[in-house]
């Protein structure tokens, strides 16, 4: 589905615009996260903010993408397409063992984590950042991309993480939102099939998101086929099967 990998870079460049990142006169974040919205992945070690105890950040990911039918009088071929965008705010920290030492990936880089829930006024932090959010993807100004896909929000479903019985929670939050999106229209007309193609152009140049949209588009278009090696011309003499190929001379 190309519309639900639309909508999820047309909501990272809601949440990180393109003006505020470049530092544009009246250009400003919508959220606490500031610039720290990643693309299906959580922020990495040298992306936390040094000056401070903790570091607001965004990550975002669709799942869930499924096309069904509209009734069954209706043909196969056209669906209510739904997805599900996932949304993870967190106040991050570096990753350490009880110990307090720094946890290391298996790569040998340091790893981050959410922080532990040990400040209400933490915990009233994320829950901005979170609020923010859901401000931003369903009624921000910054998000008319995103609208160009996302047909209509079915519900929002925020989960925290913990583990109760051993009374630990973290400062992460999980967004899940159930949306209808826009389907794919594929044409014969040349350039992005819709919605890729109202989305790319409602996104400024020279952004993240509009250059993955440019590479998705690209490898959508592209094909493959293999070479031509040779041609073989089949003929028969007194009714006998003959393989005579272009290289070949006459008798």
């Amino acid at each position: 589905m190309l519309a639900a990998a639309a909508l999820r870079l047309a909501v990272i460049e809601a949440l990180r615009p393109t003006a505020a990142v470049r530092g544009e006169e009246g250009a400003t974040f919508p959220t606490l996260a500031e610039h720290r919205v990643f693309d299906s992945r959580q922020i990495l070690v040298d992306e936390l903010d040094d000056g401070r105890p903790f570091t607001p950040c965004i990550s975002v990911y669709v799942e869930d993408v499924r096309v069904e039918r509209r009734g069954d009088a209706a043909p196969s071929v056209r669906g209510n397409p739904t997805c599900t965008l996932v949304i993870v705010t967190e106040l991050a920290e570096i990753a350490r063992d009880p110990d307090g030492d720094a946890v290391r990936q298996e790569n040998g880089n340091l790893a981050t984590m959410a922080l532990v829930d040990s400040d209400p006024r933490q915990r009233l932090v994320l829950e901005a950042l979170t609020a923010q959010v859901r401000k931003v993807i369903v009624r921000g100004p910054e998000a008319v991309a995103v609208r160009r896909v996302m047909k209509a929000v079915q519900s929002i479903e925020l989960e925290a993480f913990s583990l109760p019985q051993l009374s630990r929670r973290w400062l992460r939050y999980l967004m899940l939102v159930s949306c209808e999106i826009a389907d794919d229209k594929f044409t014969d007309a040349p350039g992005l099939p819709e919605p890729l193609r109202s989305v790319a152009a409602d996104l400024p140049e020279g952004s993240y998101a509009k250059a993955k949209l440019a590479e998705l588009g690209a490898a959508f278009l592209a094909t493959s086929r293999d070479a031509l090696e040779g041609l073989d011309l089949m003929a028969s003499v007194n009714g006998v099967p003959v393989i005579r190929s272009p290289e070949s001379t006459p008798d």
